[in-house]
């Protein structure tokens, strides 16, 4: 296997922008990526001072860069960044959105999920987490916010659009606000019935499907109805399957999962279609890719284009880059975005490479960390055209294989003092001969 050429990790080579007083754009190439700093407002809330500037670039393998390196925002404050630069559509790499322990209940590092799934001709170079989940629960709850597909198949589905990273079967990329939206048909009717979820709780009026990537059983408590069905094929985006019935089970809950199988579930009497079906009848189940057009979790949907092939997703919690701009909430619609906190960006540049960018935080004299709209200004000085911001704070992680020695670990600073356990990776692999 032709291999490029390396920089070894004890010898990196430095390379610096421009004077950071410098207020026109200024462009740095890195093995080939050009990266462009954008012209920053000086607003008190979010400006860079000193754009980023790379003490060590290393080529971790062919398509797979690692940059580490400073800036600084309002106030002198320093902010430690590292950015790994991928090209997916390389034929050595392979960039996977992974789920921890392949299910939904549990939780699992980052850089030991990686390494997990180094094998069977591939290792991971760079690897970082993915978006929220809440902190603590290794149940239900453990659920990613957005949506998760890893090798075609659907394992987490939310009711609510969300910025999305798509990642096809040649490469190609793209984060648009997208979800997928599933339905269901009885074989006597001809009306879709929207099913809002899919292997996430059921503590609401919504109708909630599992397999058996949840975990072992719904985990969901009695009161509700839960309809055992026939799963031929394992669940994918874009596609139709028609379910049998094989057993309803009315005032339960917490029924087993069972490979082959999946549970549609509703809680007390909502969902009234669903305590309608009886063993024997046939689902017929249609997920596809949808855009927001108007309300975020309803309204009117439109198909989404370009999303027809995907097999790997893994969305966040806001935009920062969009259509070539900054794109960050305000203060007003998402406080916390207004605060300095570590954070974990993933971006897509015109030239289809993906940005996985960490800025460390919380520790003084080391890096503090950054706003949203900070993140943005980042994000766009690298080249991403589109950005989305993933899970941060004491999740915020980036782990990366060390060529000296060959150990995949973490390479940042997190800010809890050690890597949290997480919902999620992404995770950049070079493909071995």
């Amino acid at each position: 296997m032709g291999r490029a050429t390396r920089v070894g990790d004890a010898r990196p080579v430095t390379m610096k922008l421009a004077h950071p007083t410098m207020t026109a754009s200024v462009v740095l190439v890195v093995l080939g990526l050009v990266v462009l700093a954008v012209p920053l407002a000086q607003g008190a809330d979010a400006a860079i001072t000193r754009p980023f500037s790379p003490g060590s670039t290393i080529t971790l393998a062919p398509g797979l860069t690692y940059l580490k390196g400073t800036m600084r925002t309002t106030g002198g404050r320093k902010q430690s960044v590292r950015v790994g630069i991928v090209d997916p559509s390389h034929p050595q790499v392979s960039l996977r959105s992974l789920l921890s322990n392949d299910k939904v209940v549990g939780k699992e590092r980052p850089s030991r999920l990686a390494r997990r799934k180094s094998r069977n001709g591939k290792r991971a170079m760079v690897a970082t987490n993915g978006d929220r989940s809440v902190f603590g629960k290794l149940n239900a709850y453990a659920a990613p916010h957005s949506m998760h597909i890893s090798r075609s198949e659907v394992m987490v589905v939310q009711a609510c659009t969300r910025p999305t990273l798509g990642i096809d079967s040649a490469g190609g990329v793209r984060i648009d606000n997208v979800r997928i939206h599933v339905t269901g048909v009885e074989d006597d009717r001809n009306v879709p019935k929207q099913i809002h979820r899919v292997n996430t709780h059921r503590d609401d009026s919504k109708i909630v499907l599992f397999t058996k990537r949840f975990g072992p059983s719904t985990k969901t408590g009695s009161g509700g109805t839960e309809v055992v069905l026939s799963l031929p094929q394992k669940l994918q985006p874009n596609d139709v399957q028609r379910l049998k019935v094989l057993r309803v089970r009315r005032g339960a809950g917490d029924t087993t999962l069972r490979s082959g199988q999946a549970v549609l579930s509703v809680k007390g009497t909502s969902g009234r279609w669903v305590h309608r079906l009886r063993k024997g009848q046939h689902l017929t189940v249609e997920t596809s890719f949808v855009r927001k057009v108007d309300k975020r979790c309803g309204g009117t949907i439109k198909k989404a284009h370009g999303w027809h092939n995907i097999v790997e997703a893994m969305g966040g919690n806001h935009f920062t880059a969009r259509n070539g701009a900054v794109k960050a909430p305000s203060a007003s619609v998402y406080p916390p975005g207004a605060q300095r906190h570590p954070r974990t960006n993933v971006g897509v540049t015109a030239d289809g490479r993906v940005l996985m960018v960490t800025v460390d935080g919380r520790q003084p004299g080391y890096s503090v960390g950054v706003t949203l709209a900070e993140m943005g200004k980042l994000m766009r000085s690298l080249g991403a055209t589109d950005a989305l911001n993933l899970d941060g704070g004491g999740s915020t992680v980036m782990a990366r294989r060390f060529l000296g020695s060959g150990a995949f670990k973490v390479a940042n600073r997190p800010s809890d003092g050690r890597e949290r356990v997480h919902s999620q990776a992404l995770t950049a692999f070079e493909l071995l001969p």
